[in-house]
């Protein structure tokens, strides 16, 4: 009897110690396992929706961080992965030649596109314009609303930087928008911040956008040629990507994998962006 109680404890006290085996290496595991902060720097185009998945991703895994900071542009979100400043750039264009020749070649992944729209003050009275309508008003041949169809008032030209994601599509896809001079009266906003403060304060002001930001911060929107831009033919979109010289880190792929779940595609439908991921 006392030989079987002496063998049931020597069990008892190996299977505790198993167990609290165990439980050290599982705690180990989960102090060495860091992730480390994504930071994205870059384009305004993309920093609304980023900022959300971010703020989803984290309040369900409380220890990983995201950071979006605030637009800096596409060439900002290239220079800041060519000069080494951050591993990954959020942007909304390919590197363009000149980019390339100073820093090198780049990888590049697309998660969602977007449409570029043109908005307008809501006391204008329009809502649909031709290409060759918005080519006029932005060469400063059309001055007016009521010469397309609006009311009699001055049409305040809101413009962007050339090197943008929204300039550079428009410059490229609308063929009266190639080489369009733009009007000298036009006022020039640097940031998306910029025009948004700007078509909340200016009357009767035009101006161009991803759809998303002009969905959230209500601003009326015209359709091209009749064409809305959530219709398949309309051809103005973007491609909202990362640019990085290195692969991602386990970190990034992990925010990535979030971005491509169903609801975060959910969510950027409602919000006029198409996932791709």
């Amino acid at each position: 009897m006392k030989k079987t109680m002496a063998n049931y404890l020597v069990h008892v006290c190996i299977a505790g110690l198993v167990v609290l085996i165990a439980v050290g290496c599982a705690h180990r595991s989960a102090m060495t396992t860091r992730f480390e902060t994504v930071t994205l720097p870059g384009t305004g185009d993309s920093q609304d929706l980023l900022r959300e998945v971010a703020k989803q991703y984290m309040s369900q895994y409380p220890e990983r961080h995201v950071i979006i900071p605030d637009s800096v542009s596409s060439e900002g979100g290239v220079k800041a992965v060519g000069t080494g400043e951050a591993p990954v750039g959020r942007v909304a264009r390919y590197p363009l030649p000149n980019e390339i020749a100073a820093y090198g070649e780049f990888n590049y992944t697309e998660f969602a596109r977007i449409p570029v729209v043109f908005v307008v003050s809501s006391d204008v009275g329009v809502r649909n314009l031709s290409e060759a309508q918005i080519c006029d008003i932005y060469a400063g041949r059309v001055t007016n609303w009521k010469e397309v169809g609006g009311q009699d008032a001055p049409i305040k030209v809101q413009s962007r930087p050339e090197g943008g994601s929204n300039m550079v599509t428009i410059r490229q896809k609308m063929a009266c928008f190639t080489d369009l001079e733009m009007t000298p009266q036009a006022h020039y906003n640097y940031r998306n911040h910029h025009l948004h403060e700007t078509m909340k304060a200016v009357p009767n002001a035009i101006g161009f956008m991803p759809l998303s930001e002009a969905m959230l911060h209500g601003f009326p929107v015209l359709s091209l040629d009749g064409v809305e831009p959530d219709e398949q033919n309309y051809k103005l979109n973007i491609g909202l990507g990362f640019v990085h010289k290195q692969p991602f880190s386990s970190s990034m792929i992990e925010f990535m994998n979030y971005l491509s779940t169903a609801p975060m595609k959910k969510m950027m439908r409602e919000t006029g962006h198409v996932p791709v991921l």
